[in-house]
């Protein structure tokens, strides 16, 4: 259900700005929800069907968009939100930074699309209403089968674009990026997340004691990894003068992009979507968080071609864009992509099993982290599933080997 005050009259407006279009006419306005229960936690999605016609055309146009709206202000993560500027800073991507990085990628005669446009960002409402990929063709790819080797590297192009463009507008424009892009989940001035992510790594805990095999190996390391999580993963985001910094998307997985395809059904162009936790820090964040979640296994175990990929399209990039900053040799950015693995280990451990669950145990943000009995079963069922059990068997090993899981 759309709000009371988002009429026909209020859509008419901003679609007149948007289309430049004094004369639009709005003739219905309807809506049908684009989330469903667990899919809201941060937001809530609604597709708008408008028929209107130009002031120049007799034809009626339909179209539809969709609007995008915070949650609502009486759910428990809506102060976790406001804290970490989650919907003001998605509001100042969509409305100033990503428009200025797809011109700065123009410049250069790259014309992919690199967003949905904005229609309307509305800071009194606190919404926006954001172009629909849908009937262009744009759709996800399956969570739970994640991204063969074709769809990983137009993804990780895709990225190589972003972070150039990003690069270039912070050098160019600093003053388009905003303090809240330097703030992450991590840190260390907001421990907003910490009972969150504390609580999900304790489900984990709760599984490898479970198996006798796992706990005499990694329980007694994984528990003191506990008591250091947030300040590890807050060391993998630090970056000093001399590092190469960028504006990630910052939640890049297979729900947040999507992909058109051909007509034999191959990859053909990718679009991510949701910004709310986009930062700067070092390029090979979004790198971890993509392989880590969204990568089939014969892809995952190539990472050293794939952050190879990434690093030369990135080179190729800044080069076209007449970047005038230091950018690392080829060595020096594997040796960044390994420094901050330990992301890699969050990411894979605590994120992966709730991106992947398919069970039949649905739960509300706030039982991420609570201890009630109906939280701790929603927690312990995200560590329940045979792609939860394989994804914990499969990389504690590798982590334990790295180091990850000693005391850093």
């Amino acid at each position: 259900m759309l709000p009371e005050w988002l009429t026909e009259l209020y859509i008419q407006s901003k679609l007149r700005i948007y289309y430049k279009d004094n004369g639009l006419k709005v003739l219905k306005l309807w809506s049908k929800p684009a989330s469903g229960k667990g899919d809201n936690w941060v937001g809530v999605m609604t597709r708008i069907h408008v028929d209107f016609q130009r002031s120049n055309e007799n034809a009626v146009q339909k179209e539809t968009y969709l609007l995008k709206e915070g949650c609502s202000k009486d759910a428990p993560q809506s102060k976790l939100f406001i804290d970490y500027e989650v919907y003001t800073r998605e509001m100042d991507m969509y409305e100033f930074v990503l428009p200025k990085m797809s011109e700065i990628l123009l410049e250069v005669g790259i014309t992919d699309k690199m967003h949905a446009n904005a229609i309307c960002v509305d800071r009194e409402h606190e919404i926006m209403i954001l172009e629909d990929l849908a009937p262009l063709k744009y759709i996800n790819a399956d969570r739970v089968k994640q991204l063969d080797l074709s769809h990983a590297e137009l993804t990780i192009d895709m990225l190589a674009k972003f972070h150039a463009a990003a690069t270039v507008l912070k050098q160019r424009h600093p003053e388009s990026m905003p303090p809240k892009l330097l703030v992450n989940y991590f840190s260390r001035d907001r421990d907003g997340y910490k009972r969150v992510f504390t609580g999900l790594f304790k489900a984990l805990l709760r599984y490898v004691k479970s198996e006798p095999k796992l706990e005499s190996r990694y329980y007694h390391k994984l528990e003191r990894t506990l008591t250091n999580l947030m300040e590890y993963a807050a060391r993998a985001h630090d970056v000093n003068d001399q590092d190469l910094q960028t504006l990630l998307h910052g939640d890049c997985w297979t729900t947040n992009i999507m992909f058109q395809y051909d007509s034999q059904g191959q990859p053909r162009s990718v679009v991510p979507i949701d910004f709310q936790f986009s930062v700067i820090t070092s390029p090979v964040l979004d790198l971890h968080y993509f392989f880590s979640t969204s990568l089939q296994e014969d892809v995952r175990i190539r990472q050293l071609e794939l952050v190879q990929r990434h690093y030369y399209a990135l080179r190729q990039n800044l080069e076209k864009l007449n970047y005038k900053g230091n950018i690392p040799s080829l060595f020096e950015y594997q040796l960044e992509f390994q420094k901050r693995h330990f992301f890699a280990v969050f990411v894979s451990l605590v994120f992966q099993p709730f991106m992947v669950y398919q069970g039949e145990v649905l739960g509300e943000f706030v039982d991420f982290y609570e201890n009630t009995p109906q939280a701790i079963k929603f927690q312990d069922s995200l560590y329940s599933t045979a792609k939860a059990h394989e994804i914990v068997a499969k990389m504690l090993p590798i982590f334990d080997a790295k180091g990850l899981l000693d005391d850093q």
